[in-house]
């Protein structure tokens, strides 16, 4: 099924915003989609991608390999008619971003913490659709390496805003008798250029590797299926007005997120 037909089945008025189905076996694949809502209106959707396995990123497939280290999503929004930024655009936002929260029980790299904002050193801000990440705006396609993408070459993607990420751990990253699970919490961020920037809605989502022992070491990945959520995590809100990394959590006004996301 094309996401035009899918998009129309789960949401109705998100349609207006994408501008052609996806043909063709390199068609967005949708796993799950989450309502976005501000003051009990729906302006628009969360959808995440069906998964895919990867090692490494290299040799990815829908269908997980022996050797798979991690998986792979493409996380899209689609602000409806009421959530356009040309249109209504009732939550006044000056554009939507992603920002991506991520907690693993594997070992870290240097200076990274368990828990943590997914976003490399040195970023200004906390948003995950930003270079050198892989992301979308509009009318785009996709990123230019498909080593770790189940397809060839690329693809058009419409979409208000899109990220691509392809997570894994290799098992030298593995603590010795320990799963490794890997989570994510994905959150809608409307972005305002006079007021405070608020959280609409969150997804999330992770995978885990069982610990096998002797010469196996480690399973290959099982994705752990997307969980809508209207607001972010406490975890997810502690880690943002914690984090040493980015001086943005200033610029959430969590009281007012948390208001019009539960009414």
């Amino acid at each position: 099924m094309l996401l035009k037909q899918l998009v129309l089945y789960t949401v109705g008025t998100a349609t207006l915003m994408i501008s052609a189905p996806f043909s063709n076996a390199e068609e967005l694949l949708v796993g799950k989609t989450c309502p976005v809502s501000y003051q009990n209106e729906t302006i628009g959707m969360l959808v995440f991608s069906k998964e895919w396995y990867h090692s490494s990123r290299d040799n990815a497939s829908y269908i997980p390999g022996d050797n798979a280290t991690g998986i792979g999503l493409e996380i899209h929004v689609f602000a409806n008619d009421k959530g356009h930024l040309t249109g209504p655009n009732l939550a006044s936002c000056t554009r939507y971003r992603l920002l991506q929260v991520r907690s693993t029980t594997a070992r870290l790299f240097d200076g990274e913490q368990a828990v943590q904002i997914d976003i490399p050193d040195g970023f200004s801000d906390p948003f995950y659709d930003n270079s050198p990440l892989e992301h979308g705006y509009g009318s785009h396609l996709t990123p230019t390496d498909d080593r770790d993408k189940p397809w060839q070459g690329q693809h058009s993607r419409t979409s208000t805003v899109a990220i691509y990420d392809t997570p894994y751990v290799s098992d030298a990253y593995g603590i010795e008798g320990e799963n490794i699970d890997v989570t994510f919490e994905t959150c809608v961020v409307c972005e305002r250029e006079s007021r405070y920037d608020t959280i609409l809605a969150c997804g999330t989502w992770g995978y885990t590797r069982e610990y096998m022992g002797g010469l196996t070491g480690w399973s290959e990945p099982e994705f752990v299926g997307v969980q809508c959520n209207r607001e972010p995590s406490l975890s997810f809100q502690q880690v943002l007005d914690q984090s040493n990394r980015v001086d943005y959590s200033y610029w959430l006004n969590w009281r007012v997120s948390s208001q019009n996301l539960t009414n």
